[in-house]
């Protein structure tokens, strides 16, 4: 299925015992490649790399280690950087520009890059003649790139491109310091399609920015968010260079789809979680200001600690909206719990019963709905609970 691509894991000892923390993966042949990064201002180092050769929209390799953000670390990080692309150009025989790098760890110390460069050959080495059982490779390379994670975050699909089956695979990490604009969040998607460069980045960016734009865990945006997307080029008669060509419209919905469901599988294991809630804004005035609101809701602890103790206190709620959009008006504002409705004409909802709503919360999926009454645009985003456990991972975090 994905013959220009090789797969490589192995404990370079990083962090972590009894399990891999360094992921190599090979495209022999070339791929074409799109890049979203962390808006971050203290951007880590491999973010810096990448951003300096994406533009150029081809890869020969990726190396990712868990562990070790590689943030906030200077020079010497910078430098760390450029050793690794080194060790893995000389490795398959590419240029430095074609190899591109993450990191993900604890941020401020200094990377332990002689455990990976000395770990990189004798990796491939051992494992070239073992790339058969490729479900099982994606399966080791999820787990990988895993820090806090529970679960190793996987989707596969496929779709049609004219006459011709492609496929997806993409796999992420994520559990905590995660917000828009993409968090402690690293996702690799692949395809066998034919799909220029250019055409990839924005297709790539419209994804991103309905899925894991879209999720929050904690509203705290990390250094070294990341989201690659490499084309194989193995299927098609040939590439495609029209976003808006009808040929690659189900590919697109595939990204989308896949995008989604591996944001969803983040915000699910967000730290401590035990509930995803799901948070729609309608009839805004423009779509900034409905997602504006929607994540003033889901950022907000308040609301995540009631949900999480299945206390349907709505005022907070309300305190959201009315924090986050000036427009919004009491009197026709509408608050839903699931089917429930909450508010009307500025006042509690007549048919409002609390006990029902309690039970609604117990749920593992909660919705909630808020229609501002002030326009025609909607804006739908995720997050999760927020209880004990969270606090409990984060303060034991590097002990």
């Amino acid at each position: 299925m994905f013959n220009n691509i090789k797969i490589y894991t192995t404990n370079c000892g990083l962090k972590y015992k009894n399990r891999d923390d360094l992921l190599v993966i090979h495209f022999p042949k070339g791929a074409n490649v799109a890049g979203v990064f962390t808006k971050s201002s203290m951007p880590a180092s491999p973010i810096k790399w990448c951003k300096k050769i994406i533009e150029k929209h081809h890869a020969k390799a990726l190396i990712v280690n868990s562990g070790n953000a590689n943030a906030f670390t200077g020079k010497i990080g910078d430098e760390a950087v450029i050793k690794t692309v080194n060790e893995v150009a000389k490795e398959f025989g590419c240029h430095q520009d074609e190899v591109y790098v993450s990191s993900t760890g604890v941020i401020g110390e200094t990377l332990k890059v002689d455990l990976i460069c000395q770990a990189i050959k004798p990796m491939i080495e051992s494992q070239i003649n073992h790339q058969e059982n490729q479900e099982e490779l994606w399966d080791k390379a999820a787990q990988a790139i895993m820090t806090t994670d529970t679960t190793k975050k996987i989707v596969r699909r496929s779709c049609q491109i004219g006459h011709k089956t492609v496929h997806l695979v993409g796999f992420a990490k994520g559990s905590g310091m995660i917000s828009p604009d993409m968090a402690t969040m690293l996702s690799y998607i692949f395809t066998d399609a034919k799909i220029s460069g250019n055409t990839l980045q924005k297709i790539l960016e419209d994804a991103v920015e309905k899925s894991f734009n879209s999720i929050t865990v904690d509203s705290d945006q990390s250094t070294n968010d990341t989201v690659l997307l490499f084309c194989a080029n193995a299927i098609g008669d040939h590439e495609i260079c029209d976003s808006n060509s009808e040929e690659i419209k189900h590919f697109i919905s595939t990204l989308n789809e896949l995008c989604l469901e591996l944001a969803k599988k983040i915000v699910i294991d967000g730290e401590g979680a035990k509930k995803i809630i799901e948070i729609s804004v309608e009839q805004a005035s423009t779509k900034i200001q409905a997602k504006q609101v929607a994540m003033a809701i889901a950022n907000s602890p308040l609301v995540k600690t009631a949900i999480a103790g299945c206390d349907p206190n709505w005022g907070r709620i309300v305190m959201a909206v009315g924090k986050s959009c000036e427009e919004a008006d009491p009197e026709s504002l509408l608050i839903k719990i699931g089917d429930h409705p909450l508010t009307s004409k500025g006042a509690k909802h007549p048919n409002y019963d609390e006990k029902i709503v309690h039970e609604y919360l117990k749920n593992s999926e909660v919705k909630i709905s808020v229609n501002l009454a002030i326009g025609s645009k909607s804006a739908t985003v995720w997050t999760c609970d927020l209880n004990e456990e969270y606090i409990k991972i984060n303060k034991d975090y590097r002990t």
